[in-house]
């Protein structure tokens, strides 16, 4: 599986000298690679011990992890579970369940079920699963109650669903920078797959979602972690490569993209030192009761 990914260069400098660094820019070729070399690595990973503490999985459970991504939770869950137990993971990305399988073999983790499917119609009977986990998928689904109610029907009665969604967007300050800089660059439409990540962080909102969906005992906890990535120049671009606004920064000039990627950059340095990245982030976890 071929890849090309965004390099950088850069150079720091110690002291009260201003760290400065130079950006080359590459749109990625292989979206799911970069996710889970950049995302998963910054956030997702962290994030997933905290969501399987949640859901409280354990051995000999049939857990199915829906929205799974590159598999970051089933490489981390799957062997709680143990022999008898069972693990499923479903998304509708081909690409992720690819390198959801590779990763899953490179580290040793055997006995996954992959489904390539849409969390709409999923092929399972009613209450095959003693867990549903779905880790910061549930505000992407265009029919975010029709998932959860087919959820709901995967589940045994009094099953447990976990599941994690962006908190606030101003909780997250590296959300509300690119934000304000996309719209600075390419307007506000730019910013729509930002706004859409953070569209569950109400608990509210989160609760009637889930009640109309048929779920008791819900409880939400929100937390915040620093995200740590050990370079501000290279995570940056790769970053952005995996997202709709990659075609848009590409149509710039180099002159231009590099004032962008500083412009962030500038905004940023509360929480960049020595050229790494260490950020606040805000999560929402969910759990609920099918029933």
């Amino acid at each position: 599986m071929s890849s090309v990914r965004p390099e950088t260069f850069s150079e720091s400098k110690t002291g009260k000298e201003e760290i400065e660094s130079t950006f080359k820019w590459q749109m990625s070729t292989d979206g799911p690679e970069t996710y889970e070399e950049c995302i998963v690595s910054t956030w997702m990973d962290d994030w997933a011990l905290n969501l399987i503490e949640a859901g409280h999985i354990g051995p000999n459970q049939r857990v199915l992890d829906v929205a799974c991504g590159t598999g970051i939770m089933a490489r981390r869950a799957a062997a709680l579970v143990g022999p008898e137990g069972r693990f499923a993971s479903v998304d509708l990305n081909e690409g992720m369940l690819r390198v959801a399988c590779r990763c899953a073999e490179q580290t040793g983790v055997t006995g996954i079920e992959w489904y390539h499917c849409d969390v709409t119609q999923m092929p399972f009977s009613n209450g095959e699963f003693d867990i549903v986990l779905c880790q910061q998928g549930l505000q992407f689904f265009p029919d975010k109650l029709g998932a959860l109610q087919e959820i709901k029907r995967v589940l045994v009665p009094h099953g447990t669903l976990a599941l994690s969604v962006w908190g606030r967007p101003e909780n997250s300050p590296h959300v509300m920078v690119i934000c304000d800089v996309f719209t600075e660059f390419f307007g506000p439409d730019s910013t729509q797959m930002f706004q859409v990540a953070c569209c569950l962080s109400s608990h509210d909102l989160l609760n009637d979602l889930l009640r109309e969906a048929g779920f008791s005992n819900i409880s939400i906890k929100t937390e915040v972690k620093v995200a740590h990535h050990p370079s501000f120049a290279r995570f940056l671009p790769a970053y952005f490569s995996i997202f709709p606004v990659a075609s848009l920064i590409s149509e710039l000039t180099d002159e231009e993209r590099n004032r962008m990627f500083h412009c962030i950059e500038r905004r940023l340095a509360p929480w960049i030192e020595k050229g790494a990245l260490a950020i606040p982030t805000e999560n929402n976890i969910l759990t609920a009761e099918n029933g």
